[in-house]
């Protein structure tokens, strides 16, 4: 079984990157093979808003995007993750959702199709209000939608700002980690 794993965070070494590592760590114990993309360091240009993708599938733009979304279509599941940047989902991933159009549901000339694959939305926040996560969570699943990927779950984090937060909070580590474990076993429910 493959996994993807998408981090819209700008910091490789961060809050949202130790959540979804200890994500990563409950799904490998289910079996599953992982793949992460840390979109700040990937090659993504801007939608140009061009509409080609709807005339033969394809974007204008020759970067990371479509291996990105080869991984996504040939996973078992997808686990989105983004800190909150004022209230929603960072730029980074922001500009990768715009770049999925070619995929979209909307668009009668895609290539790539989900096939069984579910998705997940992990949302990290420096802030207590965890209303403005399930905001990051509905971007998420809105995304995953449009992909025809089911959202599975999802994991929120709050009042998690720098490191020592994070750090004086264990638990969120080991909830992250009993989630990425139930999360695994989602294809074990599936098959019995």
């Amino acid at each position: 079984m493959k996994a993807v794993f998408i981090n819209g965070s700008p910091r490789k070494n961060g809050n949202t990157a130790a959540i979804m590592s200890e994500i990563e760590r409950g799904i490998k114990e289910k079996g599953f093979e992982v793949k992460s993309f840390l979109l700040h360091d990937m090659d993504i240009r801007f939608c140009v808003g061009c509409k080609v993708c709807y005339e033969d599938g394809a974007c204008v733009h020759n970067d990371d995007v479509a291996m990105m979304a080869q991984a996504i279509f040939g996973s078992d599941l997808v686990v989105v993750g983004s800190p909150s940047y004022w209230g929603d989902v960072t730029a980074q991933l922001k500009t990768f959702i715009d770049r999925c159009t070619p995929w979209c549901d909307t668009n009668d000339k895609r290539k790539l199709f989900a096939k069984g694959i579910k998705g997940a939305a992990v949302a990290v926040r420096a802030g207590g209000n965890k209303a403005e996560n399930e905001n990051l969570v509905n971007t998420i699943e809105h995304f995953l939608g449009h992909l025809d990927i089911p959202l599975a779950g999802s994991f929120t984090a709050e009042r998690i700002d720098t490191a020592a937060d994070l750090a004086a909070r264990p638990e969120v580590l080991k909830k992250a980690y009993e989630f990425g474990v139930t999360l695994g076993g989602f294809r074990e429910k599936d098959l019995s």
